[in-house]
């Protein structure tokens, strides 16, 4: 029952991230993980504005992974993208005592 329930769980999660990252205005590219001096890890990658005008904020989440379970996520926020503008993503990973060995992209929104 409880492998069942997780199954379930990860297949809605994943669901539920195609459908927010099918934002037309960004788009999302060369994500992949990264380990820093310290040995922290963070996701890294490119996002940009594919709009001719200013986006007030785009917010990008992950699901960190091991194994296919959820271990943590991870977050980052840019302000004020302007037309075209590529940011780069440099999002910490938070986790508790795993570490992921992949990561599913949970939600990738724009506001105008």
């Amino acid at each position: 029952m409880k492998p069942l329930l997780i199954l379930i769980l990860l297949a809605l999660t994943f669901s539920w991230g195609i459908a927010r990252a099918g934002d037309k205005r960004i788009s999302i590219s060369d994500l992949h993980f990264v380990k820093t001096v310290k040995g922290h890890m963070r996701i890294e990658g490119l996002v940009k504005n594919l709009t001719n005008h200013p986006l007030r904020q785009v917010y990008v989440a992950f699901n960190l992974l091991k194994n296919g379970m959820v271990v943590g996520y991870s977050t980052d926020i840019v302000f004020n993208l302007q037309p075209k503008q590529e940011w780069l993503i440099n999002a910490r990973c938070h986790t508790r005592i795993v570490k992921p060995d992949h990561f599913r992209l949970a939600e990738l929104s724009a506001i105008p």
